[in-house]
């Protein structure tokens, strides 16, 4: 069975693959998911954005609103990691579909956030953008359920 990804950040929709994959990413299929006992929270830091990005942590009670990634082939995880490497290693989570089914998938995230700046502009609106593409359960999640470095609410 192919391995599923978990995307909360911009890897919520197709255009976060396609430097990686290519036209291939226009064949992956993304739904809405939610992973229980998490948050999103900024406190990573990625060069390419010039400012803070998305990662996630543990927080009881909590839940994150992302995609649920089908349709990765074995060859795509290595391009994948490259893009991810302040993330990894991968680890695997479960994730429940808007029906109720609990589905297993990969997740990236920095397990030490150490990032107390502001968040990339330019981050933030290209999120914002895949999240209201992934639909409105996902959108409203990252607009109210975020926080800053200190543990803070992070309206987007």
């Amino acid at each position: 069975m192919a391995l599923r990804l978990f995307g909360y950040g911009t890897l919520m929709g197709a255009e976060g693959f396609r430097q990686q994959l290519g036209e291939r990413a226009s064949g992956l299929r993304f739904r809405p998911a939610r992973l229980l006992g998490w948050r999103r929270i900024w406190n990573a830091y990625r060069e390419e954005w010039g400012g803070g990005v998305l990662n996630l942590e543990r927080h009881p009670g909590g839940e994150v609103w992302g995609t649920l990634i089908d349709g990765l082939q074995d060859g795509d995880w290595a391009q994948l990691d490259a893009q991810e490497a302040t993330h990894l290693p991968r680890e695997s989570v479960w994730l429940e579909l808007e029906d109720g089914t609990a589905v297993e998938a990969e997740l990236y995230w920095q397990r030490r956030g150490s990032y107390a700046g502001a968040p990339s502009q330019r981050y933030q609106a290209v999120v914002l953008e895949r999240a209201q593409g992934a639909g409105p359960l996902v959108l409203e999640n990252l607009r109210s359920g975020t926080v800053n470095a200190a543990g803070e609410p992070q309206q987007l």
